[in-house]
């Protein structure tokens, strides 16, 4: 089995990298320097934690203050919505009750122009023919 990644340079890339990572742990845990350091480090990331705990606590107030707000927009358009629709609705049915009074106004128009054309037309010796 070959590896065309299995070059000499990496292995020799990965000694030198574990090669440092070992003497700056034997660094930090066999001199006295290296323990100040590590206190130094671990207080320095106590600190960032904290910051960034803050942070996050923050960022949670907001998203929750977000979410109310978008809470109240969304009750405000529904309720909108709500009485658009009314009005929209109370306005089509008035329209169409309107629509609906002409339509039958046309139709005894229609029927009183069918009994004159009837009478008119439809003739027989003189006298009109019974319907």
């Amino acid at each position: 089995m070959t590896n065309e990644n299995s070059k000499p340079g990496n292995f020799w890339f990965g000694f030198f990298i574990g090669g440092l990572v070992g003497a700056f742990t034997i660094f930090l845990l066999g001199t006295k320097e290296g323990k100040r350091l590590a206190e130094k480090l671990r207080e320095k990331g106590e600190e960032y934690e904290e910051g960034l705990e803050e942070k996050v606590a923050g960022l949670q107030k907001k998203g929750e203050e977000f979410l109310s707000e978008a809470t109240r927009v969304k009750e405000k358009i529904v309720k909108e919505f709500d009485e658009k629709k009314k009005e929209a609705t109370e306005d089509l049915v008035s329209k169409m009750d309107a629509t609906f009074s002409r339509l039958e106004e046309l139709q005894k128009k229609g029927i009183e122009l069918t009994e004159d054309v009837h009478k008119r037309h439809f003739k027989k010796d003189g006298k009109p023919l019974a319907s």
